[in-house]
């Protein structure tokens, strides 16, 4: 890779992900909080070399797994809590009265141990669950507090799941992290089938890169014939997918039934995806998609964040950081709760 490319990139890619991000461990951090918020995750990381199996002590690194874990992790907003925001310690002490940072958590001893703490963070009765799958660049520390913060500032009522696949948390790391989505598809679609076999009704959220991850694993679901795992989901939501439009179109053709509703959300202010689409020789990838002819037919529906302000200054994960467009989406979130 020439320093030039490397610039590029090291300009372009980062968008949700600086300041790099750690799991800071305050215990009874809740006293100095606003809210706390449990993430349960399920992932494909190995532990980081120094790690142990105290999930919020030591981390999960890039390492890829060819086995699940699971685990939980309550994080506390601060009273300071700026929507859209995650509230990094930096190199500061971490404060709960100032910082995003987490009070306690815990690997689960397997699968069952997983399905259960989701059903005892539920409301009795109710079956609905938020799966969110993140996107290039992202360590596991990073896609907790961005989930955390996402529960917050949508006011989230049922409990949400990460898909922690094994990105290499690097801007260099991106045709690792390519391939990690193929390595990560058999995990996601396995975390889709337990949640279905559960009765579970499941929104399924991915960001970035994680949506291409998303489409091969329900590519790949349909064509096993897990039409429960199709079933289940209560709806679909691309954030500013890393995905080439052809390659799209090819994938939604083979999902049958194709779930609905199906939100792509995008913006040609993406400048993160330029730098993807520049990558690729194409003129935009599906999240800056300028053509949406070129989608005709599909059961989608575009959501254009092209215009909306505020958020993080590439314009990649507007969605969640701008406050105008989080206040959209939380009242299409809502009509949807209601169906």
């Amino acid at each position: 890779m020439t320093k030039g490319l490397f610039i590029i990139l090291l300009v372009g890619l980062v968008a949700a992900c600086a300041p790099r991000g750690e799991i800071d461990h305050v215990p009874r951090a809740v006293a100095g909080a606003v809210d706390l918020r449990r993430v349960f995750v399920a992932t494909n990381r190995n532990l980081a070399p120094e790690g142990d199996l105290e999930l919020v002590r030591h981390d999960f690194g890039a390492a890829r797994s060819r086995e699940l874990r699971y685990g939980w992790a309550d994080v506390s907003i601060p009273p300071t809590h700026e929507e859209g925001e995650i509230e990094w310690p930096g190199g500061a002490k971490p404060d709960p009265a100032r910082h995003f940072v987490t009070r306690d958590g815990a690997p689960y001893p397997g699968k069952r141990e997983f399905l259960d703490g989701l059903t005892s963070a539920s409301q009795p009765g109710r079956k609905d669950v938020v799966l969110f799958v993140h996107g290039f660049n992202v360590r596991n520390a990073e896609a907790v507090y961005r989930v955390a913060q996402v529960a917050h500032d949508f006011d989230a009522k049922i409990p949400i799941v990460l898909y922690s696949w094994a990105s290499a948390g690097r801007v260099r790391g991106y045709v690792y992290d390519r391939d990690s989505v193929m390595f990560s598809r058999d995990g996601l679609a396995q975390v889709l089938r337990d949640l279905a076999s559960e009765g579970w009704r499941v929104t399924l959220v991915a960001h970035s890169m994680g949506a291409q991850l998303t489409m091969e694993a329900l590519r790949q679901a349909s064509i096993a014939g897990d039409e429960k795992s199709i079933n289940a989901l209560r709806g679909v939501a691309l954030i500013s997918p890393d995905i080439d439009e052809d390659v799209f179109v090819q994938q939604a053709l083979k999902i049958e039934p194709f779930p609905e509703p199906f939100l792509v959300l995008v913006s040609k202010m993406d400048s993160a995806l330029s730098v993807s689409a520049w990558l690729t020789g194409k003129p935009w990838r599906l999240g800056s998609i300028q053509d949406k002819t070129r989608l005709a037919g599909l059961p989608i529906k575009i959501v254009d964040l092209s215009n909306f302000r505020g958020g993080d200054r590439r314009k990649h994960i507007t969605a969640l950081t701008a406050p105008e467009a989080i206040k959209v989406l939380y009242r299409m979130e809502r009509e949807l709760a209601r169906q």
